[in-house]
């Protein structure tokens, strides 16, 4: 007979690999905004006008989604710190999102995912800097892993790099990168406090608003006259690239931590390579597949051997 202490562990170990599958499919989810993006920008339209429908049709959901989910309360709004909801939510998918869509339209998709997926080296710096967490040595392991596999993914690919406007869309692609990695670290006390859904339909309301807001300075009210394929890709880019990653993304942080999550969230860019060979009908290259498979496999090594990240002092009070 297994004693409790034994299947208190086997639970754990459960519960954790549940948050790397949850953040797993929640990455590859975000990675097809990527490519959502170019075949907005093919028809005429700019990224903050890709943004601004991208965000204007998920936020319906994040107003409805409370009023039907059991985990948000009178309580849990009552007791959520808005001061630190609205920076978070301004930083994490306003701030990060527009410096992605910025960049985009100066390099490519493939280039673009390389870049902004320095995160999970961001999240793991910034989490020791700023709350003293030890980077333990399944998370070195798994980075390792996931960076080479990235760096050969990538190196068979033409970026392209001739041009004036590289610099300036690498610069706002790494500010995306750095921003997103704030978000996803000092999201952890959050989520922990108010509960992951009421989290992230909160935060994102306050992006949606902030990029609508944003839009609406620069363009004024102008919500007709596109393309259809506008709109579809904004619909598409509502619900793939955004309902449902963050929704996994929340609860995948709230079981295995952020500096966890920011390591399975390194198989995003292997996604948007395999995904542009189908949708784009790029090449696939050898050294590709074999990027492919160091990232999963830096993956799968975290979810046999990591653990749930436990909150230092600092973060307790």
């Amino acid at each position: 007979m297994k004693q409790p202490a034994a299947i208190a562990k086997i639970r754990s170990q459960n519960e954790f690999t549940k948050g790397v599958l949850l953040i797993l499919v929640g990455a590859f989810c975000f990675s097809t905004k990527a490519i959502f993006v170019k075949l907005c920008l093919r028809h005429g339209v700019d990224g903050l006008t890709a943004l601004m429908f991208r965000m204007i049709f998920a936020l319906p959901f994040y107003m409805v989604l409370p009023f039907f989910s059991r985990s948000v309360n009178a309580a849990s709004i009552r007791s959520a710190p808005w001061i630190k909801l609205l920076l978070i939510g301004l930083v994490g998918y306003y701030l990060a999102s527009l410096f992605d869509f910025l960049g985009l339209q100066y390099i490519q998709a493939n280039l673009e995912r390389l870049i902004v997926f320095v995160y999970p080296t961001l999240v793991l710096i910034l989490g020791t800097i700023i709350f003293r967490r030890k980077v333990t040595w399944p998370q070195t392991v798994a980075v390792g892993m996931s960076y080479a596999g990235i760096i050969i993914a990538c190196l068979s690919q033409d970026f392209e790099l001739a041009g004036d406007k590289v610099g300036l869309g690498v610069f706002f692609v790494f500010l995306s990168a750095l921003t997103y990695a704030l978000y996803l670290v000092f999201s952890d006390n959050l989520i922990k406090q108010i509960g992951a859904i009421p989290f992230t339909c909160f935060s994102m309301i306050i992006s949606s608003l902030a990029v609508i807001v944003h839009y609406g300075y620069v363009y004024g009210i102008r919500l007709t006259g596109f393309p259809w394929q506008v709109y579809a890709y904004g619909i598409l880019m509502a619900v793939i690239a955004t309902i449902i990653p963050t929704l996994m993304l929340t609860k995948g942080i709230a079981m295995i931590g952020s500096s966890n999550a920011a390591v399975v969230s390194s198989f995003g860019p292997v996604a948007t390579i395999l995904m542009s060979y189908f949708w784009l009908q790029e090449p696939f290259s050898f050294l590709q597949g074999i990027g492919t498979v160091l990232v999963i496999g830096g993956v799968v090594f975290l979810g046999a051997r990591g653990r749930p990240e436990q909150p230092s002092s600092e973060e307790l009070t």
